[in-house]
């Protein structure tokens, strides 16, 4: 069966129709169950309570234990939930099944959103991000309709009893359809998480909209029905406004996340905000019908722009300095359900003690402020991009080079932003998984041989892991001159790995290569000199591609291991080494002893 973030979206659709088939239904269900008022607020209350305690917590738990588990485990439970609202006949019931399902609300929206992300190369993730968005814009905008019209042809239960249904076939679908998240298991301490996320602008963009979001709408989802119900609006014509607002919001946020990331910007997100504040111009200056129904209207593009990019922008952010991605979601999701809550009685207090007026020119204030911050925020990173655009890491053209002259050229050009836009741009792991293993494996003052060292980045962790006798080997020139800055070293070669090397036989206790043994990078040839200078008794240590194995390496490791030459002694677990840069791409460390 052919893998799909379908039943993903699926969820999110469902989940989003049972959260808002609520608001039409809780009267028929006061009545049915005789409720008091405190009753029925509480049920209302009580899935964005739960969704609010759990969402972090879960996006934690979704990075220990894999996000596929989580939002699989979180489907179940959105069943069992939906099942228990649909049959629920008394006040206990129905909030427990509605406490339950905020968990389950929560879990979607952090662990869920991790698995999309983790499951799409780099190229795709801000489209398929932002869909989600509009998916749940659909379910919000079918959702009032289609539960209360099931529940006037049948029962107030039914349809919570069909969307269980749907949900119980999702979960399946979850289990056989949906891709595996190619992103690793994350155990990173919470206080580490935090400090990184606090520092990368993308992750507090993604945070920073949702909170606008959740103050500002809130706000409005409060003033505006009141001040056109003062105006004599019905509640079923105010309900048809917002409808279609909704419909315009989800025609819109499928636009933008059709354009990926062109639309995922903080450009775009600090104009958004602007213009969502200069809409609510229109309310503050008069409280007409018309002014309100105009807001209501106008309002539905730019705000639906913030809300489809918020996912994309955070996930960015989380792949670009390796945080968790359900730690970072999970920490959008608390920003908007802190911000929800607050936000009608923020502009309700105002209102109260200043008029209405004064709630809607706070919004303003509020808008323009996170749009001034969003517009600043991305020149200070334009202005970075272009002191570094001269240098940037393109991995086509490092692939892609036709000669070897032309890939010494290009690490060359690259050397200087290489650590920077490898390590903190794309999460490159290789170094840290092959020093895992030459801990085990090589003495710490034995003779190490780096091939293909680059900048030094596994030779500066091996240093701080206390090897002293370490040379590196590097075709570039620029590449060493980097390594050379480490003071890690005790001699640097340049010299081309498959050409016969200048050193002694047996000269190393070991060698280690890491990310280098690859297409149009070292040939597999190269394994024979590298065997040569490793010493009987020593181990040779490199990383290959394990989803697509470089021509060549397959035989000649067979080969060298039918001549007696080495022996196999450790093959490692498959990882991604570049998660933020080359999802797709996953390597394994091999480790041999030399005969």
């Amino acid at each position: 069966m052919r893998r799909t973030v379908a039943p993903i979206y699926a969820l999110i659709f469902l989940e989003t129709l049972v959260w808002i088939a609520m608001v039409p239904l809780a009267p028929t269900f006061a009545d049915e169950l005789t409720l008091t008022g405190v009753e029925t607020g509480m049920i209302l209350a009580a899935s964005s309570l739960a969704a609010l305690v759990v969402a972090f917590p879960l996006g934690l738990l979704a990075d220990r234990l894999g996000a596929r588990q989580v939002t699989i485990a979180s489907a179940c439970l959105f069943t069992l939930a939906t099942l228990g609202q649909g049959l629920a006949d008394e006040f206990w019931s129905l909030l427990l099944g509605r406490a339950a399902f905020g968990v389950a609300f929560g879990a979607v929206w952090g662990a869920g959103t991790s698995w999309i992300s983790d499951s799409l190369a780099h190229d795709k993730r801000a489209g398929a991000l932002g869909a989600a968005t509009t998916v749940a814009g659909l379910g919000f905008t079918v959702g009032p309709v289609l539960s209360g019209t099931l529940a006037d042809r049948y029962d107030t239960g039914t349809p919570f009893l069909a969307a269980a249904v749907a949900a119980a076939l999702v979960t399946v679908f979850l289990f056989l359809a949906a891709p595996a998240a190619t992103g690793e298991v994350t155990r990173q301490p919470l206080r580490d998480m935090l400090r990184v996320a606090r520092g990368d602008e993308l992750v507090l963009a993604g945070i920073a909209i949702i909170v606008l979001i959740g103050l500002v709408g809130g706000g409005v989802n409060l003033l505006v029905p009141l001040q056109l119900r003062e105006n004599g609006v019905s509640a079923g014509e105010i309900g048809l406004l917002f409808s279609a607002a909704s419909a315009v919001y989800t025609v819109v946020s499928a636009v933008v996340a059709r354009m990926g990331a062109r639309s995922a910007t903080l450009r775009v997100a600090g104009m958004a905000a602007l213009l969502t504040g200069l809409s609510i111009v229109l309310v503050l200056f008069s409280s007409s019908t018309i002014a309100a129904v105009a807001f209501v209207l106008l309002r539905a593009p730019p705000w639906a722009t913030m809300d489809t990019i918020i996912y994309p922008l955070a996930a960015a952010g989380a792949h670009r300095s390796s945080l968790g991605r359900g730690s970072v979601m999970g920490l959008v999701m608390l920003g908007w359900g802190v911000a929800s809550t607050a936000g009608p009685l923020i502009a309700g207090g105002i209102a109260d003690s200043a008029g209405t007026r004064a709630a809607y020119a706070v919004m303003i204030v509020l808008c323009t402020l996170f749009g001034l911050w969003l517009l600043v925020t991305d020149r200070s990173r334009a202005g970075a991009r272009a002191l570094e655009e001269g240098t940037a890491v393109d991995l086509g053209r490092l692939y892609g080079a036709r000669d070897v002259d032309e890939l010494r050229s290009e690490y060359d050009r690259i050397a200087r932003a290489y650590d920077a836009e490898l390590v903190e741009g794309m999460g490159y792991r290789s170094p840290a998984a092959v020093l895992e293993v030459a801990q085990r494996l090589l003495p710490r003052d034995g003779r190490i041989l780096d091939a293909g060292a680059g900048t030094g980045l596994l030779g500066t962790a091996m240093a701080e892991a206390g090897f002293t006798r370490l040379d590196a080997l590097d075709l570039s020139a620029g590449m060493l001159a980097e390594a050379a800055r480490k003071n890690v070293y005790r001699a640097l070669h340049q010299a081309k790995l498959g050409d016969e090397l200048a050193f002694g036989s047996a000269a190393y206790d070991g060698v280690v290569a890491s990310g280098v043994l690859t297409t149009g990078h070292a040939p597999a040839e190269s394994l024979d000199e590298l065997v040569r200078v490793t010493r009987a008794g020593g181990h040779v240590i490199f990383t290959l591609r394990s989803d697509q194995l470089p021509p060549g390496f397959e035989d000649k490791i067979a080969a060298l291991e039918e001549a007696e030459r080495w022996q196999l002694v450790e093959r490692g677990d498959e990882f991604q080494a570049l998660p933020s840069g080359e999802p797709e791409v996953v390597v394994r460390v091999w480790a041999f002893r030399v005969l």
